[in-house]
């Protein structure tokens, strides 16, 4: 059987940590033309911007955190070239509250 082999080959994105400028991944098994894009947990928006993983396969991404991202729990999702949800990671928190006062 081949069913391990199957299984290696699916489309993996796991979420590494965070930097105030950007989220960090690595992936595998990617489709070329894969787009990897910030999505806000509670709305289900992505983000504009991302990253296109041109010729697929396995490695690590930096997907861009704008400054205007507001304060809340995100997850970074893969789509295929026609759109479709490959996987996504855990979820994660932004928090712009840098340290002083009320942030509402």
């Amino acid at each position: 059987m081949t069913d391990d082999a199957q299984t290696s080959n699916d489309p993996r994105l796991n979420y590494t940590g965070r930097t105030e400028a950007a989220a960090n991944a690595d992936y595998a098994g990617m489709p070329g033309g894969a787009q990897i894009l910030l999505v806000d947990k509670t709305s289900g928006n992505a983000l504009d911007g991302g990253v296109i993983l041109y010729s697929g396969g396995s490695g690590s991404v930096e997907v861009t955190i704008d400054d205007s991202t507001p304060s809340g729990a995100y997850y970074l999702t893969a789509l295929d070239a026609a759109g479709e949800e490959l996987t996504q990671t855990v979820e994660f928190y932004i928090s712009r509250d840098l340290g002083g006062g009320d942030s509402e």
